[in-house]
């Protein structure tokens, strides 16, 4: 029970990402920063659907603003019931039909539609190419394109569409270096001039009676810094990916402390997950494994079960993934 929870709550939260004339990269930088500060501060309700292979979900959402907190509630509307909570860096994953919750605390900057962009812009134009499209309709409202190119096959593009007068992402196609769409978020419904109440934030799941994972709270002061020596380390990465960050954590679901270690180049990140297996424990998972546009490896090194798992192409999963090692 312990292992499927973990696994479905894992995969689903790292899940939850032309036309016109082309113009300067500028005015398409803009643009970005128009959606990144749209995405964080705009209040909002609606209704977005997420595809990907032959799947479609459909979601609820609440965004509000508060005292500088952002605060969030996801309602599924198909498939699984599920509710998600988001308030600052506490994440709970409602799961009613295993009578479980979990929490975790994230320290990432974690990509969740349609707040999908990372803080920082600056280095995107390193490794992408920004441009402006046209401007089409998209949930009966004007939305501006913008298309991020990437520069070779280690990281998939882009194509946006914000709302015109606020910014507000309303459509995002995440595509391959062929301009194939691998998954597609977009709104159906979007209110922007909603009045969310306190109530409209309040998970519609009782917790009574369900069972609590909780990562261990302390996990949120245990960041090291990467000039710190390192235990572990990916040796192979493609150029312009960096280590952003290295924590050990206490996940909900596990006994064990996992290092947590994350490479990014400004917009892709990959997570590397070191385990440390326990007698007589199957592993989580070894080989290559797929959802949607998410590529994971899990490897066994001595007795340490490797995890690297990413919004990114397979042969970058496999370049990071197979290079994990101890530090010498």
């Amino acid at each position: 029970m312990i292992s499927s929870v973990a696994q479905r709550c894992f995969l689903f939260s790292i899940s939850l990402i032309v036309s016109g004339a082309v113009v300067a990269a500028d005015n398409a930088q803009e643009w970005l920063m128009k959606i990144n500060r749209a995405a964080r501060n705009q209040d909002y309700e609606g209704v977005f659907v997420y595809q990907h292979d032959t799947q479609l979900e459909a979601m609820h959402i609440f965004h509000k603003m508060e005292n500088g907190l952002a605060k969030e509630r996801l309602i599924s509307l198909n498939g699984s019931p599920r509710e998600i909570i988001r308030e600052g860096g506490e994440v709970r994953c409602y799961w009613p039909d295993m009578k479980s919750v979990i929490v975790e605390y994230r320290k990432t900057d974690n990509k969740n539609f349609p707040a999908i962009l990372p803080e920082r812009l600056s280095d995107l134009n390193k490794h992408y190419i920004l441009q402006l499209g046209g401007v089409e309709r998209v949930a009966n409202r004007m939305a501006q394109l913008v298309l991020i190119k990437p520069d070779d096959d280690y990281r998939y593009g882009y194509h946006l569409w914000a709302e015109k007068e606020t910014g507000l992402l309303l459509k995002a196609d995440l595509v391959d270096s062929k301009g194939n769409v691998l998954e597609q978020f977009m709104f159906t419904q979007i209110n922007l001039a909603a009045k969310i109440s306190a109530n409209d934030m309040q998970p519609g799941v009782a917790g009574q009676g369900m069972i609590w994972y909780r990562e261990d709270s302390s996990a949120k002061n245990k960041n090291t810094s990467v000039a710190a020596q390192p235990a572990w380390t990916a040796t192979r990465v493609p150029t312009g990916f960096k280590l952003s960050m290295r924590m050990t954590r206490r996940m909900p679901t596990r006994t064990q402390p996992v290092e947590h270690l994350v490479y990014t180049d400004g917009l892709a990140t990959v997570s590397v997950f070191i385990e440390k297996q326990e007698k007589n424990v199957k592993l989580f998972m070894l080989g290559p494994s797929r959802m949607g546009a998410v590529h994971a490896l899990g490897v066994r090194v001595d007795d340490y079960q490797i995890t690297t798992v990413g919004e990114v192409p397979a042969e970058t999963i496999a370049l990071i993934g197979g290079s994990v090692a101890l530090a010498q």
